[in-house]
C-alpha cells in the first residue's frame, strides 16, 4: 500500500521518519487509518506499537479501526483552569468553547463544540434563537443551584424544632404549605415544558432551568412534610388563578415574565418576609431556605428579560400587554384565593383574637412585594411606569383590594 502524498505530509509534520512510514507502507493499513492518525501527531514511537499490533493480530476486528476519533475539528490544547470555587462551568467556557451563537444551527442533540457526523436526525427542539432564552447569570446560577442544595429529610430538625401549636395556627400553616407546595408542582411542569423545547447550542440555560425544576420539586417535598408533621394536614388547594398567567404565555420570555419575574418578586419577598408568621424554628429554616432557592430563578427571570429586552427591541412593544395579563392573573389568585390570605391574617395576628394586626402585616406586606416587585424591574432598567392597578389595590385593601381595578381594565 502506497500512502497518498497528503498523508505522507501529514505523517513528516508529526514528525514520522523516513523508515516509520516504509514500515507502514509495507504492512496493512489503510491511508485513511495512518491519515487519521497521523492527524493526532502521535509520537514515532506509539505507531511503532501499534504496526506490531497489525502484524501479530490481523484478524482482530480492531485492526481495521479508523481512529475517526483524530478527526474532530475542535479546538485542541485549550486547558482550562479552576477558580476559587473549584472547576465552574464559565471556568471552561474558553476559546472556542466559551462561544454562544446568536442562532444555534443544529436540530439535533450535539452538544455546542463538537462535530456533527454529517447524518443528523432532528430532535424536538423549537428555540435556536439565543435572545429568546439567554441570560448572562445563568450559566453561575447553575453552580449556585448546586453548590447551595439542601436536604429537608436531614438538615432540619424535624424531631425538636417543633412545636405544638393551637389549632388556628396549626391549620394556617398547613394551608400555607398546600398553597405554595401546589404552586411548586405547577412550576416544575412547566419548566420541563419549556425546558424540553430549548436547543443545546444553550446548554447553560436548559442546565439552570432543570435546577429550578429540581428546586420546584423539593419545595413540594419540604411544604407537605411540614404541612403533615404535626398534625395540621394539607389545607385547600389553591384556586389557580395564576397559573393562567404561566400558561398563557406562547414564547418562552413570555412564561418567564409571568412565572420568574412576576410572581417570583412576590414569592421571594414573601418567603424572605417569612419572620412575620412563621410559628417554630424549622418554619424559619424552611422559608429561609426556600428564600435563597427563588432567589436564583427570579434573578435568571431578571437577566433574560434584560437581555431579550435589548437584543429584541422588535418585540418589546408587545411586552407591557404580556406584564398586564400577568399581573391580572396574579391580583385574581391574591382576590379569589381566599385561603392563602386568611391564613396570613391569622398567622400574623398570632391567633384570632386580634385578626385586625394581621390585616395591618399583610398591607405591610403587600405594600413590600409590589416596591420589590418594581425595584426589581429598575435594577434592570426596565421601565413599568402603569403596572395594573389590582397590585397597588392589594396594598389599600388586601380583603378585597383590586376588584374594581381588575373590572376596569376587563372592560378596556
Amino acid at each position: 500500500m502506497e500512502l497518498s502524498m497528503t498523508t505522507k505530509i501529514r505523517a513528516r509534520k508529526a514528525g514520522w521518519s523516513d523508515e516509520l512510514i516504509e514500515r507502514i507502507e509495507a504492512s496493512e493499513a489503510s491511508d485513511g487509518q495512518v491519515e487519521n492518525l497521523a492527524r493526532g501527531e502521535l509520537a514515532e514511537e506509539k505507531i511503532s506499537g501499534w504496526l506490531d499490533f497489525l502484524e501479530h493480530n490481523p484478524d482482530n476486528p480492531f485492526a481495521k479501526a479508523p481512529f475517526n476519533i483524530f478527526q474532530t475539528p475542535a479546538e485542541t490544547g485549550v486547558k482550562a483552569t479552576p477558580g476559587p470555587d473549584g472547576l465552574r462551568l464559565r471556568d471552561i467556557n474558553i476559546g472556542s468553547y466559551g462561544v454562544v451563537p446568536d442562532i444555534w444551527d443544529l436540530p439535533n442533540d450535539a452538544p455546542r463544540g463538537t462535530q456533527s457526523t454529517g447524518q443528523i436526525m432532528a430532535a424536538g427542539y423549537s428555540i435556536f434563537d439565543k435572545a429568546e432564552v439567554w441570560s448572562e447569570n445563568a450559566v453561575d446560577l447553575y453552580e449556585d443551584a448546586i453548590k447551595d442544595r439542601w436536604i429537608p429529610a436531614t438538615e432540619l430538625d424535624w424531631d425538636d424544632g417543633l412545636q405544638e401549636l393551637p389549632e388556628e395556627l396549626e391549620k394556617a400553616v398547613g394551608q400555607i404549605c398546600t398553597v405554595y407546595s401546589n404552586n411548586g408542582l405547577v412550576e416544575q411542569k412547566i419548566i420541563g415544558r419549556w425546558l424540553e423545547e430549548i436547543s443545546y447550542g444553550f446548554h447553560e440555560v436548559k442546565l439552570f432551568l432543570a435546577t429550578q425544576a429540581f428546586d420546584a420539586g423539593r419545595k413540594v417535598e419540604v411544604l407537605r412534610k411540614r404541612a403533615l408533621i404535626n398534625g395540621g394536614g394539607l389545607g385547600q388547594a389553591p384556586l389557580g388563578q395564576i397559573y393562567r398567567g404561566w400558561y398563557q404565555g406562547l414564547t418562552f420570555t413570555d412564561m418567564l415574565i409571568a412565572l420568574n419575574v412576576i410572581y417570583k418578586s412576590y414569592e421571594v419577598t414573601l418567603f424572605e418576609s417569612a419572620a412575620d408568621f412563621v410559628q417554630t424554628d424549622v418554619e424559619r429554616k424552611i422559608f429561609e431556605h426556600l428564600a435563597k432557592d427563588s432567589r436564583r430563578h427570579l434573578d435568571y427571570g431578571l437577566g433574560h428579560l434584560e437581555w431579550y429586552a435589548r437584543y429584541k427591541p422588535e418585540v418589546e412593544r408587545r411586552l407591557p400587554i404580556q406584564f398586564l395579563r400577568a399581573e391580572a392573573a396574579m391580583v385574581q389568585e391574591m382576590r379569589l384565593s381566599t385561603s392563602e390570605r386568611e391564613s396570613l391574617i391569622v398567622l400574623m395576628a398570632g391567633g384570632v383574637e386580634n385578626l385586625q394586626a394581621g390585616v395591618d402585616k399583610l398591607k405591610t406586606l403587600r405594600q413590600r412585594q409590589y416596591d420589590a416587585y418594581l425595584d426589581n424591574l429598575a435594577s434592570i432598567g426596565f421601565d413599568r411606569p402603569t403596572p395594573h392597578p389590582g397590585l397597588a389595590g392589594q396594598i389599600s385593601d388586601p380583603l378585597e383590594g383590586g376588584v374594581i381595578a381588575v373590572r376596569a381594565v376587563a372592560r378596556s
